[in-house]
């Protein structure tokens, strides 16, 4: 493989990505009552990437309750357009065989760093449920 190719690099970090994502992202919808409702649309679907956990959180104990805070980067393809406080739901290890796949829900933080091979979206735990 010749390096210096964007495409290249692109197909052979795009080879070693393990999971599939869905992109979220909420929009007005107008109720039969005419009122407006935000809900989640569908934005891309199946979407090859890989998730990478930083190594740092800001999980606390308090006496109360266990707060769980993870930061992590989800790597994708460069021409995706995702932007800050969309919603990616993540298959983890989900590209071969989406059957034994555990989901997990990342909100996006900040404006993703996009470079020719890939891009880099930084998300935190977002599970609202």
């Amino acid at each position: 493989m010749a390096f210096g190719s964007p495409a290249a690099e692109r197909a052979a970090i795009e080879s070693t990505y393990e999971d599939t994502a869905t992109v979220y992202r909420t929009a007005p919808k107008r109720g039969a009552n005419c009122l407006s409702a935000s809900v989640p649309d569908v934005v891309y679907s199946g979407i090859i990437c890989a998730l990478s956990y930083s190594g740092t959180n800001s999980s606390m104990q308090t006496n109360a309750q266990q707060n769980i805070d993870h930061d992590a980067v989800v790597f994708a393809g460069p021409d995706l357009k995702v932007l800050p406080g969309d919603m990616i739901v993540v298959k983890r290890f989900g590209r071969d065989d989406p059957s034994s796949t555990q989901e997990v829900t990342f909100e996006v933080i900040g404006r993703p760093s996009v470079y020719a091979t890939h891009q880099e979206i930084k998300v935190k735990d977002g599970d609202l449920s």
